[in-house]
């Protein structure tokens, strides 16, 4: 991207307010990127630095540069949960099997990969806010998932996985 182009993201990231994350048309989006064959974790960061993930999901914003002080998390939350969603991502491309075979095959037999990358998404966004992130998360997730107009069987299905999975406390 061009300067030019950060500044002017920069400069109007006030216009992601309520009514921006209402829009369906916005969700769509969004989900097109999480269902991307390619650049998924690349535009999702890209996302996150220029503060529009943080806008479009304010909970994710609350956790970005929030450090973790404990042996299992060398880094920021937000910085975490992206590189959670590469190793997701990375899972489900058959050009690594050979890294995790048995993970491998379960994540590319999954038919809506975009289930497993909203779970990873939400399960550490409350992190920080005293109590169980994960129960945390699942009340975060709540506002987004409805208006993206995703199944009510697969929310249920990224609400379990945020609350059984990747249980770091």
């Amino acid at each position: 991207m061009r300067a030019s182009t950060i500044r002017a993201v920069n400069k109007n990231l006030w216009l992601i307010d309520e009514e921006f994350r209402q829009n369906p048309r916005n969700h769509r989006l969004f989900l097109e990127i999480l269902r991307a064959p390619a650049g998924v974790t690349h535009e999702l960061r890209r996302m996150n630095t220029y503060g529009v993930l943080g806008r479009y999901i304010p909970a994710f914003g609350r956790i970005v540069g929030r450090m973790q002080y404990d042996l299992f998390h060398a880094y920021t939350v937000d910085a975490h949960t992206l590189f959670v969603l590469s190793n997701l991502r990375r899972l489900s491309l058959p050009k690594y099997d050979s890294e995790l075979p048995m993970l491998s095959a379960i994540m590319q037999q999954l038919p809506k990969l975009e289930i497993a990358y909203l779970a990873a998404l939400f399960h550490d966004i409350a992190k920080g806010r005293g109590g169980d992130h994960s129960q945390l998360g699942l009340r975060r997730r709540r506002g987004l998932l409805p208006r993206a107009r995703i199944v009510a069987l697969r929310r249920a299905l990224v609400a379990w996985l945020v609350q059984n999975t990747w249980n770091c406390r």
